[in-house]
């Protein structure tokens, strides 16, 4: 019953670091164990991030979690700057002053609804 639940699984999203092994060795396996019907239905692979224009390290120190960035910029600046980043096999890049500048436009944003809806009243 549980196999049932995951399978077909419906995506299998992984970094392009990992194309010529695990994804390609899990079409491999599927193929060769399961019937078609249990056959994965998607795959999306994805470049790494970057920061500020260079490689994420810790042992640099050029690395964030996610819950740093939120902290530093809230929520909806990091939906804005990680879409800004990039979606395709290219490496994303996480720029500061990106996040910096959806805060900014967030606020303004805020402000003019705020005011259309006081003149208004």
């Amino acid at each position: 019953r549980e196999f049932r639940y995951f399978y077909p699984f419906d995506l299998r999203v992984s970094g392009k670091d990992l194309i010529q092994n695990h994804l390609t060795f899990a079409i491999y396996n599927h193929v060769a164990i399961f019937p078609q019907k249990h056959w994965p239905l998607s795959y999306r692979c994805n470049g790494h991030l970057t920061l500020n224009g260079e490689k994420m390290s810790k042992s640099t120190g050029n690395f964030k979690t996610l819950q740093q960035a939120i902290a530093t910029f809230s929520a909806d600046a990091m939906r804005f700057a990680l879409a800004d980043a990039g979606d395709t096999m290219d490496d994303a890049n996480f720029e500061d002053a990106t996040a910096n500048n959806a805060i900014l436009r967030l606020t303004k944003e805020l402000t003019w609804a705020e005011e259309t809806v006081a003149a208004a009243d």
